[in-house]
């Protein structure tokens, strides 16, 4: 099958994982933001925070070690799993030994019980993450769909049961640890591999040559992307925390939307390109070309009606988290366009490089949430904005030296969107301050989101009317693909070319 064929039906399984786990989740946040109170949130961020350093430490970068080594051998795939596993056992103690200490440093005293109850999530974790690599390796999408899929609703299932009894937090934490056992159980079931009684010092120091690396990036990432909730929790207050996360809920929504389905495909992809730069570089313009005519109208229709999705999606008591929301759309539309960049530095053998930007890139967030703390909630967002802005262009400053191309020309991919999505916001707030007093909340988000969608499309088809076209013949692609004759003279690369 041609590499075009593979690209096209592994994007069309992880978008449908993507957009059905996602389309879940979302639903099933607006049920418990509901329900719950912003306390119960701020508790489950800050909890959350501390799980996604557990899981790091638990996958070791094994995960990507896996999928782009060329050789792989059983005693790969067998040290890898009993190393996580061993780590996750040794995770799981250290949490509950942990959990009162942690509880007392934020003054939270439901913190402790939490923490203990999640202490088994780093272990589940272990549990999955070299059967993960070997179906992403392979480009397995559908079973991994399935998995996601059966996790998810069944996590919101549980979430949502235990909010309507009254539960409270523990609502949150039903939902995650529902979701990741049947997601665990699922995996297993479609994955034919299992673990031999082996473990080689040998191959699990060849992974972690690799994976130290991303290990460690990782960890950097978690914490220099997460510090925002631990000052905030730590300063202000779980309440806070809560708003703040919401506020970030809202984004990561569209953002997952956007790049997740794409996420996950993009390191074994171009780890299979590596060694052909010109093919790397279609593959750079063409998801650049393809992220920024999605990227900036969601984003910009989402700054424009938080008002509305807030007030009619999530109610009114959650209002503390607009301004953050909106300060925070910069920030995530520079992310969302740039959210494959650290994959293609691992694909292309340079985890170093990544780690070193990832360094920087917590240092800055560090320094600067302890300045913005001071102003609240908005006060964060704004800094973080800021500091994301600039590593845009960091990080792409460094691809550029990688893979050798113009500049200008990327940058330039983003004006024509930029311009229609400016419109486009215009028209929406326009509309919104002109209708919201006359008419309810859900058809004011309705026409508001019809009529900003109409003008986006209009003003594209006057100044980019190729870029539209070029998106018509994508989807047109997403058929089942179907093997090129060899005298076809489009390139069999799975990548447009970047004319």
């Amino acid at each position: 099958m041609s590499m075009k064929a593979v690209a096209t039906r592994s994007a069309l399984w992880s978008a449908a994982e993507t957009w059905g786990v996602r389309g879940v989740s979302a639903l099933v946040f607006l049920l418990l933001a509901r329900l719950l109170d912003a306390n119960a949130f701020g508790v489950m961020a800050l909890a959350g925070v501390y799980l996604m350093i557990l899981q790091m430490l638990a996958d070791q970068g094994f995960a990507e070690a896996l999928i782009q080594r060329t050789a792989l051998e059983d005693a790969h795939r067998d040290s890898a799993f009993w190393a996580n596993v061993a780590i996750g056992l040794a995770l799981l103690l250290a949490t509950l030994a942990l959990a009162g200490p942690l509880a007392r440093l934020y003054s939270a005293p439901l913190l402790q019980p939490v923490l203990q109850v999640l202490s088994v999530a780093p272990l589940l974790a272990a549990l999955t993450v070299v059967q993960q690599a070997l179906l992403r390796r392979e480009l397995r999408f559908k079973a991994l769909t399935l998995r996601q899929t059966i996790g998810s609703l069944a996590g919101g299932a549980a979430g949502v049961g235990l909010a309507l009894s009254g539960a409270g937090v523990w609502a949150l934490v039903g939902q995650q640890l529902a979701g990741q056992l049947v997601a665990l159980v699922v995996l297993w079931s479609v994955s034919a591999w299992r673990p031999g009684w082996h473990f080689s010092w040998r191959h699990f120091r060849e992974l972690f040559s690799f994976g130290a690396n991303v290990l460690g990036a990782g960890l950097l990432r978690v914490i220099g992307f997460q510090a925002d909730r631990l000052l905030i929790g730590y300063v202000l207050g779980t309440t806070e925390v809560g708003y703040y996360s919401v506020a970030q809920r809202l984004l990561m929504i569209v953002s997952d939307l956007l790049s997740g389905s794409a996420e996950r495909i993009l390191l074994p992809l171009f780890a299979r390109l590596q060694h052909d730069r010109e093919r790397v570089r279609r593959g750079l313009f063409t998801d650049g070309r393809i992220l920024t005519l999605a990227a900036f109208p969601c984003f910009a229709g989402l700054a424009a009606t938080a008002p509305l999705i807030i007030d009619v999606g999530l109610g009114p008591q959650w209002r503390p988290a607009l301004l953050a929301t909106q300060l925070l759309v910069p920030m995530s539309l520079c992310f969302s366009l740039s959210f494959f960049f650290a994959p293609l530095l691992t694909a292309l053998g340079r985890p170093s490089w990544r780690l070193a930007v990832v360094a920087l890139h917590a240092t800055l967030n560090v320094a600067v949430i302890w300045a913005g703390v001071a102003y609240g909630i908005a006060g964060v967002a704004l800094a973080l904005t800021l500091v994301q802005v600039v590593m845009y262009f960091v990080e792409l400053g460094l691809l550029r030296r990688l893979v050798e191309f113009d500049l200008l020309a990327y940058l330039r991919l983003a004006l024509a969107p930029l311009v229609a999505a400016a419109a486009m916001a215009a028209l929406v707030v326009a509309l919104q301050l002109r209708l919201w007093p006359w008419l309810a909340g859900w058809t004011v988000l309705a026409i508001t989101v019809t009529a900003g969608a109409a003008v986006y499309v209009a003003v594209m088809a006057l100044i980019a009317r190729d870029r539209l076209r070029e998106i018509i013949d994508l989807a047109r692609g997403l058929r089942p693909p179907r093997e090129k004759a060899a005298s076809d003279s489009e390139p069999n690369d799975g990548f447009a070319s970047d004319r």
